[in-house]
């Protein structure tokens, strides 16, 4: 019956789209940027470069906080709970980079922001 039911809300254009699978690419897309800037860190216009990918970073960590109080992710509870704590992480692990500014310290964060983004994708292809 769920499926049937799901079948005929995408069929007619009912469906919200996936919040879940949105998130992911975008924590993808930001994953891939917090890499460049590492590999790059040399480079000229680094503190510019850092400051808009945190600036993204937030605004993407913030929106997950949203989605997950409005109860716009359809994870199971245990998953929304966890990523609740790992947004507030992801947070201090921002704000460190921020007043840090070193290459190093975006480590964390990389890893936190990849990790999430496959967990995503993996849970959305097997619901």
């Amino acid at each position: 019956m769920i499926r049937e039911h799901h079948f005929l809300q995408t069929r007619h254009g009912h469906r919200r789209p996936c919040v879940t699978h949105s998130q992911a690419v975008r924590l993808e897309a930001l994953a891939m940027r917090l890499m460049r800037l590492q590999r790059q860190w040399d480079h000229p216009g680094r503190d510019d470069e850092l400051d808009a990918v945190l600036a993204s970073s937030r605004d993407t960590w913030h929106d997950i906080q949203s989605a997950l109080a409005h109860g716009a992710l359809s994870l199971p509870l245990e998953v929304r709970e966890n990523l609740l704590i790992l947004s507030v992480y992801a947070q201090s692990k921002i704000e460190t980079c921020a007043t840090t500014r070193d290459g190093q310290a975006l480590s964390s964060l990389l890893a936190l922001t990849w990790t999430l983004a496959g967990s995503l994708k993996e849970w959305r292809a097997a619901a």
